[in-house]
């Protein structure tokens, strides 16, 4: 082979690698102007169409991977939300994707994966909501030891002033907004009474009270307890 044609041969295969990455980024570009104009428009289908592209054109360890597991949560597809989620995870660990696994799991009715990955995010973020939460389904499993102490964990922690959670009133259908400290105080209650420890539950009720007088269902479960206390207080004394 002479110089010439080698040389000639080198810079058109030069051209043609600049061309195809060229070309590529032409496409990046146009993907990434659907998918901003398409969350413009609140058009979550087109948005997700992009950034399917997107991934294809960077790889997996494209950032938008992150966005396709958003995109599927606030649909609330919990299977594909858990089956990009678990691939970010697989990289690396990512509270707001622990989080998006957790609620999937959740929903997917998979109560105690859900518990484990609620372990991992208290350990990480140490905040009054994922004790809650943790605790919530720790219950709901009937584990009330494990959830009054993670409870009990997370009591001297910061809580937030206006955050609020939604209880049922004694109106059907209607519903009070109640803050989350008080919240918090019922789910500890609750957990003593599941323990059969009536003055724990008691103590506590009365903490949510002092925060929400107002709170129909510490009232009402108060109530209850009371009565269960005093029928028992009957018997022993007969």
């Amino acid at each position: 082979m002479t110089k010439k044609l080698f040389t000639g041969l080198l810079l058109l295969s030069i051209s043609i690698g600049f061309g195809q990455k060229l070309h590529k980024q032409d496409l990046l570009n146009l993907e990434k102007e659907i998918y901003n104009h398409a969350l413009k428009n609140y058009d979550l289908d087109a948005a997700k169409n992009a950034v399917y592209h997107i991934i294809a054109l960077e790889g997996e360890q494209s950032t938008f991977t992150d966005t396709l597991a958003y995109i599927y949560f606030n649909e609330k597809k919990y299977v594909s939300c858990l089956q990009v989620s678990n691939r970010i995870l697989k990289q690396k660990e990512k509270p707001d994707i622990l989080e998006f696994k957790a609620v999937c799991l959740e929903n997917l009715n998979d109560i105690k994966a859900a518990i484990d990955v609620y372990e991992k995010i208290y350990a990480l973020k140490k905040d009054v909501f994922s004790a809650y939460k943790l605790a919530q389904l720790q219950q709901r499993l009937k584990r009330s030891a494990e959830a009054y102490a993670t409870l009990k964990s997370a009591e001297n922690l910061k809580f937030p002033e206006k955050a609020y959670m939604t209880f049922p009133t004694a109106k059907k259908g209607k519903v009070q907004k109640v803050p989350f400290k008080a919240a918090f105080y019922n789910l500890m209650a609750q957990t003593g009474y599941d323990l059969h420890n009536y003055d724990m539950a008691i103590k506590y009720y009365d903490e949510a009270l002092k925060i929400y007088p107002d709170f129909f269902v510490a009232k009402q479960n108060r109530q209850v307890i009371k009565m269960l206390q005093d029928k028992l207080k009957d018997k022993k004394e007969k």
